[in-house]
């Protein structure tokens, strides 16, 4: 009877190491041939796209513990998608009795990313691998100025303010700013709510990157741009509320956001190195207070031009829009590419995550149907430009900027698309109508205008 479970043992044994023959075994460093090691010459390498570099390397203090091994070593690529090199395989007859080889190899950038040149000791189904690889950085080399990105999209949304600033109220504004729960609820949506839900969402799905999860969370805490307001035009929302939000969200940025960067930066990445653009930002919002401003005084001054604008106005912002996104999206296209089903998943969360936030703390302070559209579509439609600035200006270097631009961009788009089937649903639906008093009506603003004149 022992025989015989001695027999079923060995059995079994033979049977898990028939298994590890096929699916290969990988030994701890040393056990092979003592501990061998790799010159690459340098301790990192950078190159550009389409561009090749020589890699001198050599293998020494090769040392089998059996001398009748029959090893051979491999150098190759870690992730051919970004750079590529020929294979080399060394075999044990090209090594001197010292134990020693040198020779080259031409590694090629393909994308930009990270890699690195492995080497291995393989000996049968058996394989060593090299523990200090050569890093290697690929970097873009097709690159836009990013100040053509920055100067033109501000144009562009200066523009859509502007637009925007003619059809302004002034009465219903003054009752915004004299009751700001709406503003109030705006703010704390976006500094509070949507931070916390980039965070979490950051942690969730990216637990050991960090600048792919701070990308999200600066996605979540930028205000949101003219997009939400154009999208709270043409699904009849209030927007005298939506531009007296959208105003004091990135007048208040200009606190806010340090405050946030700060502690993120200090506590919860461990990086005190993160900056803000306060130029940026200061300008921005002074341009965008100077828009509003001009609009109005159009409206008051020179009612026959505000007449002409009333009547385009809901092109003029589609056009104005699809500039501005076409713009940024054209110019940073590389960056899809670096998709993935987390940045899907991020991109499709965090807007529909913060329009149910933000609609449930409205309707709980007792606001309107037409303003809780409101401010839900203000913290859903997300904001693309701001948050690649505050990646451009922390400390990321290239290619990792390059690399993470992704999460933003998609997402601002996806929130984008999100609200236009949103509006398709409703006009389907018949619901796409004025719920109020303070909801846009496009028509009779234009009726008012021709009676005042």
């Amino acid at each position: 009877m022992g025989n015989v479970r001695n027999i079923e043992r060995q059995l079994v044994a033979l049977g898990v190491l028939w298994i590890l023959g096929l699916q290969g075994v990988r030994s701890e460093y040393g056990e092979l041939a003592g501990d061998w090691l790799v010159d690459f010459g340098r301790d990192e390498l950078e190159i550009g796209e389409d561009s090749m570099w020589r890699v001198d390397l050599q293998i020494y203090n090769v040392i089998p513990k059996d001398s009748s091994l029959d090893y051979h070593f491999v150098v190759y690529s870690k992730d051919e998608r970004r750079a590529t090199a020929p294979t080399l395989k060394i075999k044990k007859e090209d090594f001197d009795l010292l134990g020693s080889w040198r020779g080259a190899l031409y590694v090629s950038g393909v994308r930009f990313g990270y890699s690195s040149l492995e080497v291995e000791l393989q000996y049968g189904a058996v394989t060593e691998v090299y523990p200090n690889p050569l890093p290697i950085t690929v970097l873009r080399t097709q690159v836009v100025d990013e100040r053509v990105t920055t100067y033109v999209s501000a144009a562009l949304a200066l523009l859509m303010f502007l637009n925007l600033g003619t059809v302004l109220d002034m009465q219903r504004l003054a009752g915004i700013i004299c009751r700001p729960v709406g503003p109030v609820v705006g703010v704390v949506s976006r500094f509070v709510l949507m931070p916390a839900l980039g965070f979490g969402l950051g942690r969730a799905l990216w637990p050991g990157s960090w600048p792919l999860q701070l990308a999200l969370f600066y996605t979540a805490l930028a205000p949101s741009g003219g997009l939400a307001n154009v999208c709270a035009v043409f699904l009849k929302g209030n927007i005298n509320l939506s531009v007296a939000t959208t105003t004091i969200n990135s007048l208040l940025a200009l606190a806010l956001l340090p405050i946030w960067i700060l502690v993120l930066g200090r506590i919860l990445y461990e990086d005190d190195q993160l900056t803000v653009p306060f130029g940026q930002l200061s300008g921005g919002a002074a341009a965008l207070v100077a828009c509003l401003a001009i609009g109005v005084l159009l409206r008051l001054c020179v009612p026959r031009t505000t007449r002409f604008i009333f009547r385009f106005l809901k092109p003029l912002s589609v056009v104005l829009s699809l500039c501005l996104v076409g713009l940024t999206v054209g110019l940073n296209a590389f960056v899809f590419d670096e998709f993935t089903w987390q940045v899907l998943v991020a991109a499709v969360c965090l807007p529909l995550a913060g329009y149910l936030s933000t609609y449930l703390l409205a309707k709980i302070l007792c606001r309107s149907p037409t303003d809780a559209l409101t401010l839900s579509i203000e913290a859903s439609v997300l904001n693309m430009t701001m948050p690649i600035v505050l990646l451009q200006s922390s400390q990321l270097q290239q290619p990792q900027l390059d690399l993470v631009l992704v999460v933003p961009i998609a997402s601002a788009l996806i929130s984008l698309v999100l609200v236009v089937l949103y509006y398709g649903i409703r006009r389907c639906l018949g619901c796409n109508r004025q719920q109020d008093a303070d909801g846009f009506d496009h028509k009779k603003l234009i009726a008012e205008q021709e009676a005042d004149v």
